[in-house]
């Protein structure tokens, strides 16, 4: 049940990246829900049950942004990486700590998918190294990470009642009757 709501969750969040928040935020600057989803959950959980949720997120990007396969998934799981590896070190148990480094861990990933990605599309369409580097740092690193904090906040919390919810699921009391 838990992998099903998840996957519905992030496609979704695709679904309102994609056709609803265009609508309020400037074009290139449109928060990445589905890449602060999958970074809140990355820092939640285990490495591995959050890899499939950044293949997915990815996989649903791509597609829906007409990236080709693969751009989105790459990045995403570096970032997954990235934040396991992160929030190991520097998550502690303080829930007020935890979300200033979640904060900071957000804006560092907004810049590394922003670059990854554009960088990788430039790569993919056939221009060079040195002008996808150029079009990737020009191309709004600085708004677009101050759109996902602003994302950040409004859904974490949410995320986190999710998380407790899924969590309160799986450890169901069985209660055994003696005959």
């Amino acid at each position: 049940m838990q992998n099903s709501i998840i996957g519905i969750i992030i496609f979704f969040l695709a679904l309102m990246q994609a056709s609803f928040l265009p609508n309020i935020f400037p074009l290139y600057f449109v928060p990445d829900v589905v890449l602060i989803f999958v970074i809140i959950w990355t820092a939640r959980s285990d490495f591995n049950s959050a890899l499939k949720w950044a293949v997915l997120g990815g996989l649903v990007i791509d597609l829906i942004s007409f990236f080709p396969i693969g751009i989105s998934i790459f990045s995403f799981v570096l970032i997954a990486f990235m934040v396991n590896s992160l929030s190991k070190r520097f998550l502690v148990p303080d829930f007020a700590w935890k979300f200033i480094v979640l904060f900071f861990i957000v804006f560092l990933a907004t810049i590394v998918n922003q670059f990854v990605t554009m960088f990788l599309v430039k790569i993919s369409s056939g221009v060079g190294i040195r002008e996808s580097i150029e079009y990737a740092r020009s191309n709004g690193l600085l708004w677009k990470p101050f759109f996902n904090l602003l994302i950040f906040v409004i859904i974490y919390w949410p995320i986190r009642k999710l998380d407790k919810f899924l969590s309160y699921q799986n450890k169901r009391v069985v209660i055994k009757r003696h005959a």
